[in-house]
């Protein structure tokens, strides 16, 4: 049967204590009568293969309603996988700090590079909101936020956030799934996203397209305008087609000169891979015109004030957009113009993926393909620094 506050009223005690199984809804809910009357509501559930009772509250103190949407609750704290009996009667809701330590923790533990740059901007925009516990937290407090962003001119900054804010919901959905998890102290009983009802603004965001043409790549090789370092640096972007973090922040060791291969460990890919790239003739020549520029540094690229860390990423865009021989670009381009100009000269898209270490999502490649491919990718290489050579000698 299912309870009433009348049949609750009107129940009978017995010589011992009895339990009394109310059939309806709520699984394991039920009520402990005592000897003298008393009666409490109570939750029966399995734990680590052992039954178990969850005391809910006595009646009447506790209302009927009340401890059906008790017996709910604990329900569902029982299954993230964690014993109500163990975590005390209230399990704590982590906070929006909370949810943001969780982001940054698995950012770092899975080695992305860019996680004191997210803690920072979601610091500098939801720092108001820390203190509010996650499951709180609505479509319209993240709308308020990013319209903050756009109104002070960001709207590319006011998409990135989102990206962040959405990624920092969807592992503390499943932060509360997570075995691992089961020691922490609160849970974010979070049922939805509230990110996922705020559009994300598509005016703002626009598909690079941006190739330089080989005029223009025989222009900027010529360039006189950037210091030796950075000159080299956009040489060597222009070689390998590499992201400008695998080139600013290669260190000497990765460089093998015996072998002649650049050697750079998964702790610097973006896909966390090894990638080998050969050191041909001319990469060889401008690591050597680099060398005595890098000081005693670990570092090809040492800071400018310390030798202990390699320069910014931003310095490089910086020294790149005050470039004035050819049209404006950023450095992600030269990766794309690299890409492109190699198609054109006959380097097949697969042995460009490999060069600029793309992903390749094939089962083949994904599980069974373990050949580096570094003869065939010194040959493309060597058949592109040919191009290039061939530009400069055209002046």
């Amino acid at each position: 049967m299912r309870f009433t506050d009348k049949y609750l009223q009107g129940i009978k005690p017995k010589l011992v204590d009895y339990r009394v199984f109310e059939k309806g809804t709520d699984k394991g809910f039920g009520i402990k009568i005592t000897a003298a009357g008393a009666i409490s509501f109570f939750m029966q559930y399995a734990f680590d293969g052992k039954r178990r009772f969850y005391n809910l509250g006595r009646y009447p103190s506790v209302s009927l309603a009340d401890a059906r949407e008790r017996c709910r609750e604990t329900r569902l704290i029982i299954d993230k996988g964690i014993d109500p009996q163990s975590a005390g009667k209230e399990v704590a809701i982590g906070s929006v700090k909370d949810l943001l330590d969780n982001y940054i923790n698995n950012m770092e533990l899975t080695g992305k590079k860019t996680s004191q740059e997210v803690k920072y901007r979601v610091t500098k925009d939801c720092a108001n909101l820390f203190d509010l516990p996650a499951n709180t937290i609505t479509p319209i407090h993240i709308r308020n936020i990013l319209h903050t962003i756009i109104k002070r001119g960001s709207e590319v900054e006011a998409n990135r956030v989102r990206a962040y804010l959405h990624r920092m919901f969807v592992l503390g959905i499943h932060h509360d799934h997570d075995p691992k998890m089961m020691s922490n102290k609160f849970i974010f009983n979070l049922s939805i996203n509230p990110v996922d009802a705020v559009p994300k603004n598509q005016a703002a965001e626009s598909i690079g397209d941006r190739a330089l043409s080989f005029a223009e790549i025989k222009l900027l090789w010529n360039d006189t305008t950037l210091s030796p370092q950075f000159s080299i640096a956009v040489k060597l972007l222009l070689l390998y087609g590499g992201r400008s973090s695998e080139v600013i922040e290669a260190t000497k060791e990765e460089l093998d000169f015996k072998a002649m291969v650049w050697a750079l460990p998964p702790t610097r890919t973006k896909n966390k891979k090894w990638l080998l790239l050969p050191i041909t003739p001319l990469a060889k020549q401008l690591f050597d015109d680099l060398w005595p520029y890098t000081r005693n540094s670990p570092f090809l690229f040492p800071g400018r004030y310390s030798d202990d860390k390699p320069i910014n990423q931003t310095s490089l865009g910086h020294a790149i957009s005050k470039i004035t021989c050819i049209d404006k670009f950023i450095p992600r381009d030269l990766r794309r113009t690299v890409k492109t100009r190699m198609g054109e000269i006959g380097i097949e898209k697969s042995m460009r993926d490999r060069i600029q270490n793309h992903a390749l999502n094939d089962v083949s490649s994904t599980h069974y393909d373990r050949y580096d491919y570094l003869i065939e990718k010194r040959n493309a290489i060597l058949k592109w620094e040919k191009s290039l050579i061939e530009l400069e000698s055209t002046l």
